[in-house]
C-alpha cells in the first residue's frame, strides 16, 4: 500500500486527472468496507483466520496487476474495489489476530510493534518508487509480488492462527454505538490517512516536487511513525489513552497548518512530517488499543470490523472533500481540510465527558 497509493495517485496527475476525481478514486476503498467488511467475521469464522487471511492476498496482487492491464479511468473505479475488498478484509483478521494474543500488560505494545511493521513498508513502498519509477508494468508487478511474498508467514503460522470459538453477543452496529470514542478515532484516522499518503504527494508536486520527491513525504511520515508508535504504545499501557488521542490528533491539526510554511524548504517539510506523520497514527493504534481492552471473543472480531468499517467509512468522506479542496483552494485546500477533521476530533475529545467508558 505504501507503493500503490502514491503510485495511483500520481499516475492520475500526470493523466491530468483533477484533484476532485482523484480523491473519489482513492475513497473507493471506504466504499469497498462499507459494502463488504461486515461479513468478513462471519467468512473468517468458516474459513479460519490464516486461511481467509491467505485468500485476501491473493485476490489483491491479482486486481493490483489488472489495474495496469486497464487502459480507462472509469474501469479504474470497479477494479479498485476490489483490491481494497480484499485489503479491509486483511486489517480485519490480522487486527483480531494481535488483539487476542495480547493482554491488558503489553496491549499497546504489541499494537504499536504492528503499527510500525504498517509505517514501515509504507517508507520502503515510496522508497522502490525511487528506483523503479512510477511508470510501466515494473510498479503494479513489484506490489503484487510483495502481496504474494507475504503468504510465506501466513501458511508457516496458520496451526497457531486464533479462531472464533464463541459467538459474538453483540452486532457490528451496537458495538459502534458502544464504543463511540475509539470508533471515532477510527473515522478520523480514515478520513485523513489517505489524504496524507495519496495526496501529500500531489500537493508537494504543485509545490514544485518532482514526483520522486514528492513521494518521500510519505517515507518521512513513515519514519516518523516508526520512531514514536512502540514509545505511543507503552504509554497506553499505563497513561490515560484518552489523553494520548489529544495528543495524537492535536498534532495533525498543527503540522496542517504548519506546512505551507515549510514546503519550500524540502529538509524542512519532511521533518515537519516526520514528526505529524509519526504521531498521528497513534489516533488508530490508541484507539485499537481501547477495543482490545473492553471486547472478547466473538464480539472482538465485530469490534475489529467495526473499527475497519469506520476507518473506512472516515476514507469514503475523508479523500473525496480532500481532492476538491485540492482544486478549489490549490494546493493549500488539502492542508485545511485535514486539519480541520482533526481539529474536530480534538475538541470532540476535550468536550465530551469520559464517564465509566473512556471508550
Amino acid at each position: 500500500m505504501g507503493l500503490t497509493l502514491p503510485l495511483l495517485s500520481l499516475i492520475l496527475e500526470r493523466m491530468g486527472v483533477p484533484g476532485s476525481i482523484n480523491g473519489f478514486n482513492l475513497a473507493t476503498g471506504g466504499l469497498a468496507a462499507l459494502l463488504v467488511t461486515p461479513y468478513v467475521p462471519r467468512w473468517m469464522a468458516r474459513t479460519g483466520a490464516a486461511e481467509f487471511l491467505a485468500l485476501s492476498l491473493v485476490v489483491s496482487a491479482a486486481a493490483l496487476l489488472a489495474l495496469y492491464e486497464i487502459p480507462n479511468l472509469w474501469l479504474w473505479f470497479p477494479v479498485r474495489f476490489v483490491v481494497s475488498s480484499a485489503l479491509n478484509a486483511l486489517f480485519v483478521v490480522t487486527e483480531f489476530w494481535i488483539n487476542r494474543l495480547a493482554s491488558e500488560n503489553n496491549r499497546g505494545r504489541y499494537i504499536a510493534v504492528y503499527v510500525v511493521c504498517i509505517a514501515g513498508s509504507f517508507g520502503i513502498g515510496p522508497a522502490i518508487l525511487q528506483f523503479i519509477g512510477t511508470r510501466g508494468i515494473a510498479p503494479f508487478a513489484a506490489g503484487s509480488a510483495m502481496l504474494l511474498v507475504a503468504l510465506l508467514p501466513v501458511m508457516l503460522a496458520r496451526r497457531t492462527a486464533p479462531r472464533i470459538e464463541d459467538s459474538a453477543t453483540t452486532s457490528i452496529f451496537s458495538v459502534v454505538r458502544a464504543a463511540p470514542t475509539a470508533f471515532a478515532a477510527a473515522f478520523v484516522f480514515g478520513a485523513i490517512d489517505a489524504g496524507m499518503v495519496g495526496l501529500l504527494p500531489v500537493y508537494a508536486v504543485r509545490s514544485g516536487y518532482t514526483e520522486a520527491h514528492a513521494a518521500l513525504c510519505v517515507t518521512a511520515m513513515a519514519v516518523g511513525s516508526i520512531v514514536f508508535q512502540y514509545p505511543l504504545g507503552a504509554l497506553a499501557d499505563h497513561f490515560s489513552r484518552r489523553a494520548l488521542l489529544a495528543l495524537c490528533a492535536a498534532t495533525g491539526a498543527l503540522g496542517s497548518a504548519l506546512t505551507p510554511f515549510a514546503v519550500h524548504s524540502p529538509m524542512l517539510l519532511y521533518l515537519l512530517l516526520f514528526l505529524w506523520g509519526g504521531l498521528i497514527p497513534g489516533v488508530y493504534s490508541i484507539g485499537l488499543t481501547m477495543l482490545g481492552q473492553r471486547y472478547k471473543g466473538g464480539d472482538l472480531a465485530n469490534a475489529n470490523a467495526g473499527f475497519v468499517i469506520l476507518y473506512s467509512f472516515g476514507l469514503l468522506l475523508g479523500p473525496a472533500g480532500e481532492g476538491v479542496a485540492l482544486d478549489a483552494w490549490n494546493p493549500h485546500g488539502l492542508l485545511a481540510v485535514l486539519g480541520a477533521i482533526c481539529a474536530a476530533y480534538v475538541g470532540f475529545l476535550l468536550f465530551r465527558p469520559a464517564g465509566s467508558n473512556p471508550a
